[in-house]
């Protein structure tokens, strides 16, 4: 791991807001990956060079060709998913207290910048369905505009999903045991269990026809899903690890689909898969048992994280836990 050169300088200015004209200090958002500049209309993103935790653990940016592949990527995917939003990508130069635009192909370039458009989190899809704003008929438009617009990021890769999927359950595992005061190791690894089991009683299916139905996925999941107006728009999506860009095409569908279920319950959820397959989306309900829990062992301890730093969270974390808790009590066997 290396680190070429210092953002602080650009990081510094952007939280005086003396940048690209913009005037007024933003807010300011750390992220583990990222620094993010919250204007009056425009956001900026700048991955960092320099988390420790993030390059060892996930993909390497710490130098400036790894970078910049990186940034390119997540725009080129965000961008492709929700033009809206996502607007552009810029080259930057810092010097002399000043920081000027330069084309994001420049190799005198700094560092890469996305540019977006502001959003109000009020239309975070999580928010609107924790404030029951979501109804049967609106699960069902977000569903039907999330079965036409996935397929823009599906490419179909070649892989053996068996294996794939088993990498995912051991990260899930690893994943879980970070929230073991709230989520105990006992009970995160009996729900990791149980999907190694489901996976080796379906290994054939898994081996063969689900194999075949691999392409690209993202990061998809209430906190990255944007409902204002009547449009359904996504953020963040780009998966941090490359092991995540592969999977089975209803793995995106089940990741939003299960906080549906947890937090909106079983009519939204039946209208979401509805308007799903009316968008397009294929659906194979084999399966979905393993998928509902796949995604709520990642979502919990996710949720619990926020709460550490986030009080607003501990209920919500709560209350997904009791759903997954009883879904797996009646849902969940060996058998299966």
């Amino acid at each position: 791991m290396s680190t070429e050169y210092s953002q602080r300088p650009f990081i510094e200015l952007a939280k005086a807001g003396l940048i690209f004209g913009e005037g007024k200090a933003p807010k300011h958002i750390e992220t583990v990956v990222s620094n993010v500049f919250v204007f009056e209309k425009t956001v900026y993103k700048l991955y960092k060079n320099d988390n420790k935790f993030f390059n060892e653990g996930f993909r390497d940016i710490s130098g400036k060709e790894e970078r910049f592949s990186f940034t390119r990527r997540d725009f080129e995917w965000n961008n492709t998913l929700s033009p809206a939003i996502y607007t552009r990508l810029m080259g930057i130069v810092v010097s002399d207290g000043q920081v000027e635009e330069c084309s994001p192909e420049s190799e005198n370039a700094d560092d890469l910048v996305i540019v977006m458009n502001r959003i109000d989190t009020n239309d975070i899809l999580y928010e609107k369905l924790l404030r029951v704003e979501i109804d049967e008929d609106l699960a069902y438009v977000i569903g039907k505009q999330f079965g036409k617009k996935i397929k823009k990021i599906h490419r179909h890769i070649d892989g053996d999903y068996y294996s794939v999927f088993h990498g995912r359950i051991e990260d899930c595992r690893e994943w879980s045991s970070s929230v073991s005061e709230s989520m105990s190791l006992e009970e995160s690894g009996e729900y990791c269990d149980f999907m190694k089991a489901f996976v080796e009683n379906h290994r054939f299916h898994f081996e063969n026809e689900l194999s075949k139905e691999m392409v690209t996925v993202g990061d998809v999941h209430g906190h990255n899903a944007v409902f204002t107006d009547g449009e359904l728009h996504f953020i963040d999506t780009f998966p941090p690890k490359e092991e995540w860009l592969q999977g089975h095409k209803n793995i995106d569908l089940y990741r939003l689909g299960a906080d549906i279920l947890a937090l909106g319950g079983d009519d939204l959820f039946d209208a979401f898969m509805k308007g799903c397959a009316d968008g397009g989306q294929t659906l194979n309900r084999d399966h979905e048992i393993l998928y509902i829990m796949y995604a709520s062992t990642i979502m919990v301890p996710y949720l619990y994280m926020l709460a550490k730093t986030d009080p607003r969270h501990i209920a919500p974390a709560k209350r997904y836990h009791d759903f997954v808790r009883t879904y797996f009590k009646n849902n969940c066997s060996v058998s299966n």
